[in-house]
């Protein structure tokens, strides 16, 4: 998971008390906010404590224990990840779009963004990217054959668009069109940049207005454009009811206010 602001990702975490998947990643992040803001490891830890009961009143903290003091050293080592967004070129997508495979398109795509991310974190990248190809893959919206994916890759070396490295056993890739110009494109989110460029390229794909993920179209010649995705759309129904419920025994209260 690809995170361009971990303080406000930590902000978030701390207010919504979720710490979702990458537990111990969100915990790092938490224990990282804790220290920037001037905590000691000790009262950070008290605080991470605090927190996880909060988020679970049940849990067990002397099983957590281990898990708690790695987080606080690992929120030592370097500080928080605080990044607007990536910025896409015209110059870049230019190029982009002299591949004829949209899927590989996609995966060009992607490995700019990567690359362009590392290089704001670390300038001493240079475009280097050292993420797992089934994460890039993910990234990008790409779902096919190993074989195919190395075929992939090589079409984007044949055309000089990515350098591997020299030694065996490293699979690790370097963008080489990544070029400053003009901004066509600012990523702020790194969850399916397959479908954001597809979007781009004006096929039916939406961002949702509430979540911000960018998702296909359902029925795009039918009816209105979708704003929201499936899991945003029914959280907004339950709201707009749960609203409407209160709305109501709100009225119900004042006529009786009346009747007296």
């Amino acid at each position: 998971m690809i995170i361009l602001n971990e303080r406000k990702w930590a902000e978030e975490i701390i207010a919504t008390h979720e710490l979702g998947k990458e537990k111990y990643r969100a915990l790092c992040a938490v224990a990282r906010y804790y220290m920037e803001q001037g905590y000691t490891k000790k009262e950070a830890r008290e605080a991470l404590e605090k927190f996880l009961l909060e988020c679970d009143p049940t849990i067990s903290i002397p099983k957590w224990s281990k898990t708690i003091d790695y987080a606080v050293v690992a929120g030592t080592r370097y500080k928080s990840i605080q990044i607007d967004s990536i910025k896409v070129t015209k110059e870049e997508l230019d190029v982009i779009s002299k591949i004829e495979s949209m899927p590989v398109q996609r995966l060009a795509f992607t490995l700019l963004c990567l690359a362009k991310y590392w290089v704001a974190v670390n300038p001493e990248t240079d475009y280097w990217i050292n993420n797992k190809d089934s994460e890039i893959m993910r990234i990008a919206n790409i779902n096919t054959s190993i074989k195919r994916q190395s075929f992939m890759y090589n079409e984007l070396g044949e055309m000089g668009l990515i350098q591997f490295s020299k030694k065996v056993d490293n699979t690790n890739v370097r963008v080489t069109f990544a070029t400053e110009g003009e901004t066509v494109i600012e990523i702020k989110d790194f969850d399916n940049l397959g479908y954001q460029y597809m979007k781009y390229k004006g096929l039916p794909y939406f961002t949702c207005e509430i979540c911000g993920r960018t998702l296909r179209r359902r029925n795009p010649k039918k009816g209105r454009k979708q704003k929201y995705c499936d899991e945003c759309a029914m959280k907004r129904k339950l709201q707009q009811n749960v609203e409407s419920v209160m709305r109501k025994k709100q009225r119900e209260a004042d006529n009786e206010h009346k009747d007296e």
